[in-house]
């Protein structure tokens, strides 16, 4: 089993000849790295990569990995200034395997590209310097000179050159040894790899999805492609993340907008998101969609064991200003996020134990039922009134559209003067749309609203009353 190297950018301290990662090590968080002067201090870093590699070494479960690294990920915590972070190597086990990124705090992009025979811009051959560090050692000082373009400081001969710190230790997890490794900017932009000249990319990509079918098209042939990718290069899971993150931007095969692929395990751990690559790494068994359903990750996955099919939930679309939960309303709203439609499958790799859950997502133009039925549009204007009622000091009003319209809502008080007009809003024709209405600056009271829909057959007009309670 290959080993695995943890780096991080960074810094120095005294330490005495032998010591236990185990016993007490002080907490030096990657903020405290940094001065007020904003320049790294080299006691700092070191002491900082001996507390993170015993933290390291007392993980003892995946769910605290998971947690972990969720840490590492996100800037400003104890892991992650946005100036120094961790990345984590592999080292040793199978050919090849030696210098691949497992985890790069900063930018998760680069998991699982091979970094061995990176050199800095003076030849270094830094990453073989860095997992040089030994077990039960203490922690080694290697120096890379790169240029930071967000730095001008640097531009200077020699000023280019940084510290970093590494420190091995063995992991309960992976029967192999790690690398903690300390410093700040590094350029690795520029890795590559090289896919086989054969395996050909899916026939359906992100940009070609418009339906369900569609969708399901999507996802078989992404499956077929990372089994395919498996069988001809026989690579680690680190480098199937590689792989799709390459083309899962706009316009990619594994992503266009809205519309992505990702992978999880029957667990829920996300072994890679197409949309968001800073979840990777977590587990979201349990994460609820807008309106409170915390069941939809599980159907997904026990779907795709089933044998593959559809699952709808509910959740934002950045394109829809209207989808948004609404705060005075907890925990969920039930009008809140819009329709999202996913397939499932499993996707069974040579070589890597357990079932692994594919699945693609996108926003059907239309309303679909679980069963692929189309739900026909609706024929007339109907205004289903608004949620919740009493209501302080916002609500939303519910209604449906028989063709695709511009609606304007105004609101009177029970004297008919008017106290509220939303500019007009355009939304598809379709079921269950909603305006949401705030009426912040509005003493208690009963008032009457008008809702119109102009579109390019009728223009439409309904009305109802709504209670604010203060």
């Amino acid at each position: 089993m290959a080993a695995l190297s943890v780096i991080f950018l960074g810094a120095q301290v005294q330490l005495s000849e032998s010591h236990s990662l185990r016993a007490q090590v002080p907490k030096v968080t990657a903020g405290a790295v940094t001065g007020e002067d904003g320049k790294v201090n080299e006691d700092s870093l070191k002491a900082f990569v001996t507390w993170a590699t015993s933290v390291f070494e007392g993980i003892e479960t995946d769910e605290e990995r998971t947690k972990l690294l969720g840490e590492v990920y996100e800037e400003g915590s104890d892991y992650n200034s946005g100036k120094i972070y961790v990345v984590l190597f592999a080292t040793g086990g199978t050919e090849g395997s030696d210098g691949r990124i497992i985890y790069y705090g900063k930018d998760p992009n680069l998991n699982g590209l091979p970094a061995l025979d990176v050199k800095d811009d003076e030849g270094n051959e830094v990453v073989k310097e860095m997992l040089k560090a030994e077990k039960g050692e203490e922690v080694i000082r290697v120096e890379y000179c790169w240029n930071d373009p967000r730095d001008p400081s640097d531009n200077a001969p020699g000023a280019t050159c940084k510290p970093s710190y590494a420190m091995r230790y063995a992991s309960s997890l992976t029967d192999s040894d790690l690398v903690v490794v300390g410093g700040y900017y590094q350029d690795l932009s520029f890795l590559t790899v090289t896919l086989p000249e054969d395996l050909e990319y899916p026939a359906v990509s992100a940009s070609d999805v418009k339906d369900r079918e569609t969708l399901k098209q999507f996802v078989e042939g992404t499956a077929t492609w990372v089994t395919q990718l498996f069988e001809s290069l026989g690579i680690a899971a680190s480098q199937m993340r590689v792989e799709l993150r390459k083309d899962a931007k706009d316009g990619g095969f594994f992503k266009d907008g809205l519309v992505y692929v990702y992978i999880v395990t029957k667990g829920g751990y996300v072994i890679f998101h197409g949309f968001d690559a800073w979840r990777e790494g977590r587990t979201v068994i349990n994460n609820p969609d807008l309106r409170g359903d915390s069941t939809f990750v599980r159907r997904i996955i026990n779907t795709a064991l089933d044998g593959g099919g559809y699952v709808d939930y509910y959740w934002n679309n950045p394109d829809d200003p209207n989808d948004d939960p609404d705060p005075d309303i907890l925990p969920f709203d039930p009008n809140a996020g819009t329709l999202r439609t996913a397939y499932s499958q499993t996707l069974e790799i040579g070589g890597i134990t357990g079932e692994r859950i594919i699945a693609g997502a996108f926003f059907p133009s239309v309303i679909t039922s679980v069963e692929d039925e189309i739900t026909e549009l609706p024929t007339e204007f109907v205004l289903h009134g608004n949620y919740p009622n009493p209501f302080n000091p916002s609500t939303r009003i519910q209604f449906d559209l028989p063709e695709r319209a511009h609606v304007t809502l105004q609101v009177m008080d029970v004297l008919g003067r008017k106290v509220i007009e939303l500019p007009a809003q355009s939304f598809e024709a379709g079921a269950n749309h909603t305006i949401k209405l705030n009426a912040t600056n509005l003493a208690s009271g009963t008032y009457l609203y008008r809702m119109t829909a102009t579109g390019a057959e009728s223009r439409y007009e309904r009305t109802g009353f709504v209670t604010l309670v203060k």
